[in-house]
């Protein structure tokens, strides 16, 4: 061990005995900070407001001191720091499903929008994914999301015990359907061992998926969509094979990244039917999808569809809406990744984006084949610190050699030495984005009117 570790150590003692209490959870169950859903529908509402604080809105006072002295330890320390922190403040203790309202997520939602001096041109609603934020940002229009993540806390179990966290997520499957409008939604337990093994110890990943447009949020498009406007359905179909647990709950193992639903399926099955589904975190419910219609249809609302089998496709609509807005720095790029993206930033500054669901394998090819004859005078990347080290997650390395061919390489919120067990990432990203918007601010925002949206889709056909 080196020199400073000892001092560090001590330091560190010291500093989880003073902000441990920072660290706790908030026992409400609410949208889980940290999850896609939640992300965008965030990330829109600070666009549209021009406040916010990005994805350090996730992270409690005193996480930082915290965080700083664990980025003095090696990397298996920094992730075991990590870990325990998530021990503490990941997710709500079981006992207040007792309280919880299945319609208190769609009012969380509606309410991050602020009442406007103006109503909507647009509201966009469905399927979250990052590029969703984007194009919601450009056409300042709000986000309603179909879906929302919930943690509830477990005792510790192993990770790779499949059978312990599917009987837990069945019985909180099961009261939460109970409740007064369960006949609405569907829960499905997302399982992801490899991607998610911090979370799957501590807390199961739920998510509540809308089958039936909520009153709040028909409420709030009846009030705030400008007369003869437009909604936009966002309903993205990617598919995942899901365990059919009971009627409209369900177990998914795994999702979108470089490994199958196969090789997920191989390692971890369970003696339950099968059903080829919409995916948990990227999909839209054809249910809600269909309510959607239902309601555009009887209140006279023209409804522009855009349905795609990826999130990965919104990326690239996104990036043509962003050339398409007078004062896009064409010659410029910004790759974002997951939840680290700031849609904010891209408008303010200009800088067209090309949104990433992750930092795997996968998705470094689909840079690769976006990238494939383009060159930028300035290329900026973030990617998400997943401190999970798995095996399907691309080096740094591996992204600087692909993007230093395409124009200069600036990170943001990245310490390369340090990825991707990086415990300062978020405060360097919103400091980075922070300065980005200072020196590179345009005089007038970027705007996407959505007739040439529907001209940028139109071209497709």
């Amino acid at each position: 061990m080196n020199a400073p570790y000892p001092t560090a150590i001590c330091v560190l003692i010291v500093l989880v005995g003073s902000t441990g209490p920072a660290f706790a959870a908030d026992d409400r169950i609410v949208p889980l900070c940290f999850d896609s859903g939640t992300r965008v529908v965030c990330e829109v509402a600070e666009a549209l407001s021009g406040e916010g604080r990005s994805i350090l809105e996730c992270y409690p006072p005193g996480s930082r001191a915290f965080l700083w002295f664990l980025s003095l330890f090696p990397e298996r320390t920094r992730i075991a720091g990590i870990e325990w922190g998530m021990s503490l403040s990941l997710g709500a203790p079981r006992r207040e499903l007792a309280g919880f309202e299945i319609s208190s997520l769609p009012e969380w939602c509606v309410s991050q929008y602020g009442p406007g001096a103006e109503k909507y041109d647009a509201i966009v609603i469905g399927s979250p994914n990052g590029a969703v934020a984007h194009l919601s940002a450009l056409l300042r229009a709000p986000f309603l999301t179909s879906s929302f993540g919930l943690a509830i806390r477990h005792r510790p179990i192993d990770p790779d015990d499949i059978g312990s966290y599917a009987a837990i997520g069945s019985e909180l499957a099961e009261e939460i359907l109970k409740k007064p409008g369960g006949s609405s939604i569907e829960v499905i337990d997302h399982y992801d061992p490899i991607h998610d093994w911090p979370l799957v110890r501590h807390a199961n990943f739920l998510r509540v998926k809308l089958l039936d447009l909520p009153d709040s949020y028909r409420s709030f498009i009846r009030d705030n969509l400008a007369a003869g406007r437009r909604l936009i359905l966002i309903d993205c179909s990617y598919p995942w094979p899901e365990y059919r647990v009971a009627e409209r709950s369900y177990l998914q193992v795994g999702g979108l990244g470089a490994i199958s639903p196969e090789e997920y399926l191989e390692r971890y099955n369970l003696d339950l039917p099968l059903e080829e589904r919409r995916e948990s975190e990227w999909g839209s419910p054809e249910g809600f999808a269909s309510s959607v219609r239902s309601f555009a249809e009887e209140n006279g609302i023209d409804l522009l569809e855009i349905g795609y089998d990826r999130p990965e496709d919104y990326s690239l609509l996104t990036y043509r809406a962003y050339l398409a807005c007078p004062g896009a720095r064409e010659e410029d790029l910004m790759i974002d990744s997951f939840n680290y993206q700031n849609p904010r930033t891209n408008i303010e500054t200009g800088i067209p984006a090309l949104w990433l669901p992750f930092d795997t394998e996968d998705t470094l090819a689909f840079a690769e084949e976006f990238l494939r004859g383009k060159t930028f005078s300035r290329i900026y990347l973030t990617l998400v610190p997943s401190f999970a080290g798995s095996e399907d997650t691309a080096s740094i390395e591996d992204w600087m050699e692909l993007l230093s061919s395409h124009g200069e390489v600036f990170l943001l919120g990245i310490d390369p030495d340090a990825f991707p067990a990086d415990t300062l990432a978020p405060f360097d990203f919103v400091r980075d984005m922070n300065r980005l918007r200072e020196e590179r601010r345009l005089p007038v925002p970027l705007f996407l009117d959505v007739d040439d949206l529907i001209r940028i889709l139109s071209c497709e056909e």
